[in-house]
């Protein structure tokens, strides 16, 4: 056998050999991988349910896990101290750990209204019946705390209504199907007897939900990696609002429910999630009034580059086509 055909066989059983030991379906590289945490089993958070369900982040060359953290105050610290890649959590609470000096920013907001109602038994049917009273919250520092301050605020019950914690949204419901407090800040009806005293939209807060946050050095050093991350997020919400049956079976998925509530929550994700995930600016200027900084620019809370050059290059419009 002459050296030429011998160095052919030699070519032909090696790359046999590797084709064999490939796994199929295997990708030529592994994709980076980052953490997303976000904070409440909640509809809002139905968008970013989708884009990992609907691979919008292996699409944008990420391998994404999703982490849930109870409450946007815990949430926050775990991104300050551990090694989160992006967390989606409450607003004020992103917002004053900047101001106690987290080296976070954000990069989008999920929606810029406060997307939630406060329920109370049925007896109650006056905002003044509420003194005395006890409102559930998920924890100190969770927007549904600071919506609570707001609305009691708002109706000059400040230290007149007892503020109870409850840890996370599930156990807030199931305190007020008990019977154990009188009402709570909730994007859904938290029982079956339970009614609507205040839309909070109807109160003209600007106020964002969630804001998607980020370290600074993480920004700065990868930032096409949170480009990504959040063309995957802006492309689940995409999916959410065209892929209704899809979105319905994401949505039973991580809530755990089925039923009438599924129509509630979708419902509820498609109108108040934002097609575009920009910061307004007006509403860290809401969470800096309540803090007593109005005097601090919110510029330096948030950086919308990303989110304007997604918008700009149309990949939003078409994502709705």
């Amino acid at each position: 056998m002459n050296s030429s055909r011998t160095s052919r066989l030699v070519w032909l059983f090696g790359a046999l050999c590797f084709l064999v030991s490939v796994p199929r379906g295997a990708p030529a590289q592994s994709l980076p991988k980052v953490i997303i945490a976000y904070s409440a089993v909640s509809p809002i958070f139905a968008g970013l349910w989708m884009a990992k369900e609907i691979g919008a982040f292996e699409k944008h060359g990420l391998k994404a896990d999703l982490v849930y953290i109870s409450s946007g105050s815990v949430t926050v610290q775990a991104m300050v101290g551990g090694n989160l890649d992006m967390s989606i959590a409450a607003s004020n609470a992103v917002v004053s750990s900047i101001l106690h000096g987290a080296p976070l920013i954000a990069v989008g907001s999920i929606t810029n209204r406060p997307a939630m109602s406060l329920f109370v038994q049925p007896e109650i049917t006056k905002p003044e019946q509420l003194q005395g009273k006890v409102l559930a919250i998920t924890r100190h520092g969770s927007s549904t705390h600071f919506l609570t301050l707001f609305v009691l605020e708002k109706f000059g019950l400040q230290d007149k209504v007892k503020i109870q914690p409850m840890g996370g949204t599930r156990e807030v419901d199931a305190a007020i199907r008990a019977g154990m407090v009188d009402g709570a800040v909730r994007s859904m009806k938290p029982g079956p007897k339970t009614r609507v005293l205040v839309d909070l939209p109807d109160l003209g807060i600007p106020f964002s939900m969630d804001l998607i946050a980020v370290k600074r050095d993480f920004y700065k050093n990868s930032p096409k990696t949170v480009e990504n991350m959040l063309r995957a997020y802006i492309e689940g919400v995409a999916a959410l609002k065209t892929k209704k049956d899809l979105a319905y079976k994401v949505i039973a998925k991580y809530m755990l429910g089925g039923g009438d509530g599924l129509d509630e929550a979708y419902e509820y994700a498609v109108k108040y999630l934002d097609r575009e995930a920009r910061v307004d600016p007006a509403v860290i200027q809401t969470v800096l009034k309540w803090e007593n900084k109005s005097e601090l620019p919110a510029s330096d809370f948030y950086d919308n580059a990303i989110g304007d050059r997604i918008v700009k290059e149309g990949f939003v419009e078409r994502l709705y086509r």
